[in-house]
């Protein structure tokens, strides 16, 4: 009993030791802090960036820069720079001002003031998910008189500028900068648009009329104040009215169309581009809904550079409009799903007159377009997802005009400063509006 007692004893003694050693080893054991010329610590590590920033978590421990951004900071981290506090003398490389991807780790390496001690910490990027939607709000708008733009009814963007008929003004303050070069130009202007990477086309007649032969389809590929080249044309079919581009047209891949006349099947001119050059034309585009009825005005948008789409199409009938999205293979019949507006009169709630115009685009990886209809005595617009889904409702973008008097336009851009789009209607002679659109957490 005696020997088995102190075997007990010895036993819970040497399970207490192995315990308490366990228990040692899982525990951190703080460094040693290093004063005077040897100390090479970076104390405190701040990232900057558009109209932000965030504080990394300095661990010596690991030598690790926890740096924690939610989603929507992700796109301003690809580029940005740092404030670090250092210890006294010490240096830092590489520059932490020079901007960086602090979606992936960078390493950097403090050296003392003496020279020759060293310490590198290295960047965790770690990401929080949020919750996230697109907010639209109204950012700027004048009136033509203000601007001194006329009647105009047709809107592009070329790089930063927004183009109203000929005049040119900064896309964002509305301020008026000069006047588009038309050197080269046979004609007179009946339709602007732009490609998603800003470049402006025009669709020119004789007459400014878009129902006039022949036509030409016109883009300033180097800027509004430079001679523009003869994209399309000249052609004896109506290529010049209802003109829209996606994509990169002159750098990359891109969509021209135009509205192909008047017919029962709807028919739209359809090229696509690549580095400038005309590289394919898809005879098959045709809505199936007439465009020979209302005001025989139909126009489509493609949301992005590829012929699959996702496409938008605004129909002109009687007494409204339709309003409906495809996907599509270039050759098969096009199936669209059309989907209600938000005005509380006219055909399918998009107005009750037969003027209008769409403008697709992508945002926040979803495609989108603005919706522009008109009513008496109203404008309307509207953005909407590919089912129909307003993120702009009619409502809240009402514009006062006597119906008949013009033809709306519109138009959009991403700026790449903010990582904000830009979307922009135009009633000729009466108003230029524009909205912003932005990655916003619930």
């Amino acid at each position: 009993m005696k020997t088995n007692k102190f075997l007990s004893i010895a036993l819970i003694a040497f399970g207490a030791l192995f315990l308490a050693s366990c228990d040692d080893d899982d525990k951190v054991v703080p460094e040693p802090v290093v004063r005077g010329d040897k100390a090479c610590r970076i104390e405190s590590f701040v990232l900057k960036f558009e109209s932000d920033s965030l504080i990394g978590d300095v661990y010596d421990y690991d030598k690790s820069i926890d740096v924690s951004y939610k989603s929507t900071q992700y796109r301003n981290i690809q580029s940005a720079y740092a404030t670090v506090t250092l210890s006294e003398g010490a240096t830092i490389s590489p520059d932490p001002s020079v901007p960086m991807d602090y979606t992936q780790p960078i390493s950097f390496t403090v050296t003392a003031k003496d020279g020759t001690t060293t310490r590198t910490y290295t960047t965790r990027p770690n990401e929080k998910v949020v919750q996230t939607y697109v907010k639209v709000s109204q950012f700027n708008s004048k009136t033509p008189t203000q601007l001194g733009a006329g009647t105009t009814s047709w809107m592009g963007i070329s790089g930063n500028y927004l183009v109203l008929g000929t005049k040119v003004y900064d896309r964002l303050t509305l301020a008026s900068v000069g006047d588009l070069n038309m050197t080269g130009v046979d004609g007179q202007i009946c339709y602007l648009c732009n490609d998603a990477a800003g470049h402006l086309l025009a669709g020119v007649t004789s007459d400014g009329n878009f129902a006039t032969a022949p036509s030409t389809i016109y883009c300033w590929k180097d800027g509004y104040d430079k001679a523009p080249i003869v994209l399309l044309g000249p052609s004896q079919g109506a290529i010049g009215g209802f003109i829209s581009a996606c994509g990169d047209i002159i750098n990359g891949n891109g969509i021209v169309t135009a509205v192909g006349g008047r017919s029962d099947n709807g028919p739209h001119f359809c090229w696509r581009f690549e580095k400038g050059q005309m590289v394919q034309y898809y005879a098959s585009l045709n809505t199936g809904f007439p465009s020979n009825d209302g005001s025989w005005a139909q126009m489509v948008s493609n949301s992005s550079e590829s012929i699959e789409g996702p496409w938008f199409m605004w129909d002109a009938v009687g007494g409204g409009a339709n309003v409906g999205s495809w996907t599509w293979d270039g050759t098969s019949a096009i199936r669209i799903n059309t989907f209600q507006g938000t005005v509380g009169n006219g055909t399918n709630m998009w107005g009750n007159y037969t003027f209008g115009a769409i403008r697709a685009f992508n945002f926040n990886d979803t495609p989108y377009a603005i919706v522009f209809t008109t009513g008496w005595p109203n404008a309307y617009i509207s953005i909407v997802d590919q089912t129909g889904n307003a993120i702009l409702n009619a409502a809240d973008a009402t514009i006062s005009a006597t119906a008949g008097t013009y033809y709306p336009a519109c138009t959009y851009i991403y700026n790449d400063a903010d990582g904000c789009g830009y979307a922009y209607a135009l009633v000729g002679g009466v108003e230029v509006r524009i909205w912003k659109l932005e990655i916003a957490e619930l």
